[in-house]
């Protein structure tokens, strides 16, 4: 029974967590005016992608090793702008948790914890300011906006 639940956790709700965790980036850059977003999911060959309009969503082969959310416009951002893109993630991971958490008073069973819980523990995570070599979590990029030192 615990493979079934570790192969869920791995191949579909990290997956499907960190989608809307990035699809919580690309909602922020989105309502900032950005000109170019670009949500992607995974590592490694791309499998494909899916563009509408300004967002384009790249797959990746390893689908369940993390994602990320770029951005771009002609402009420069504003401090306040940045912060707004980069807490849309965790507040994304939040609000899914939040709905998982019906979902599992609803139809507990140990598909649906996980779920609920790796979410949990996305948000927290994200919150969390730290940076490892080039990695750097929502939490240290707000921080660093806030201590005027953005040019991550």
């Amino acid at each position: 029974m615990y493979i079934y639940v570790f192969i869920f956790l791995v191949l579909v709700a990290a997956p499907i967590s960190t989608f809307v965790h990035e699809c919580g980036h690309a909602i922020g850059a989105k309502i900032v005016a950005s000109d170019r977003i670009t949500l992607t999911i995974g590592v490694g060959r791309r499998i494909g992608t899916i563009s509408l309009k300004t967002v384009h969503i790249t797959f990746h082969m390893i689908f369940f090793l993390g994602g990320y959310t770029r951005y771009e416009r002609k402009r420069s951002y504003q401090s306040r702008e940045l912060i707004w893109i980069s807490i849309l993630g965790p507040i994304s991971s939040f609000i899914f948790a939040f709905l998982c958490y019906f979902m599992y008073d609803l139809y507990s069973n140990n598909y649906m914890k996980i779920l609920l819980l790796f979410n949990v523990w996305l948000t927290i995570m994200n919150i969390i300011p730290f940076k490892i070599k080039d990695k750097l979590s929502d939490g240290y990029a707000i921080l660093k906006i806030l201590t005027n030192k953005h040019n991550m």
